[in-house]
C-alpha cells in the first residue's frame, strides 16, 4: 500500500495538464480533446494509484465534457455518451495506475547483488536482543565489538 502523499504530485499535475489540454483544445472537434485528454490520463496515472488514476480521469472528463463537448466551460451532462466519456477516462486512469504499481513493484522486488537489504529485511539475533544485566562480568563480548571499558575502584 503506497502512501497518500505519493499520488499528490501525479494528481497534481494530471488535473493541471488535462485542464490545459481542454481549454487549448476548445476549438476543435471534442474527440481530439477527448483523446488527448485520455492519454494525459493514461501517462500521470502511471505514476500514482488506481484510485488516483480513476479521479483524474473524472477530473479529465469534467473538463473535456464543459470544454470540448459544450464549448462553453458549463459542466453539462446530456446522457449515455457523456456516461461512456467518463467510463473510458475513469477507466483508462485506474487501468494506468494499476500497470504503473505493478511496474514499480516489480522494479523493487530484487535487490541488486552488492547492495545491502532494506532494514526491514534485516533480522535481529537473539544475542542483539539480549540485554545484558548491569554490571555482568561474565558477559562474553559480541563478535566485531570492543569490550567496554570498566573502571574498579
Amino acid at each position: 500500500m503506497e502512501r497518500l502523499e505519493s499520488v499528490a504530485w501525479p494528481l497534481a499535475g494530471g488535473v493541471l495538464c488535462a485542464f490545459v489540454v481542454a481549454v487549448l483544445l476548445k476549438d476543435a472537434s471534442w474527440p481530439v480533446g477527448f483523446v488527448f485528454a485520455g492519454v494525459s490520463v493514461a501517462g500521470w496515472s502511471l505514476a500514482a494509484t488506481p484510485a488516483a488514476g480513476a479521479a483524474l480521469g473524472l477530473a479529465a472528463w469534467a473538463f473535456v465534457t464543459g470544454f470540448d463537448v459544450v464549448g462553453s466551460g458549463d459542466l453539462v451532462v446530456s446522457g449515455p455518451s457523456d456516461a461512456a466519456r467518463a467510463a473510458v477516462l475513469l477507466g483508462v486512469g485506474a487501468l494506468a495506475g494499476a500497470v504503473g504499481m505493478a511496474v514499480r513493484g516489480s522494479a523493487f522486488s530484487e535487490i541488486e547483488p552488492g547492495w545491502p537489504p532494506p532494514p526491514e529485511e534485516c533480522a535481529v539475533s537473539a544475542q542483539d536482543a539480549a540485554p545484558v544485566v548491569g554490571g555482568a562480568t561474565d558477559a562474553e563480548p559480541r563478535p566485531g565489538t570492543a569490550p567496554h571499558a570498566t573502571s574498579t575502584p
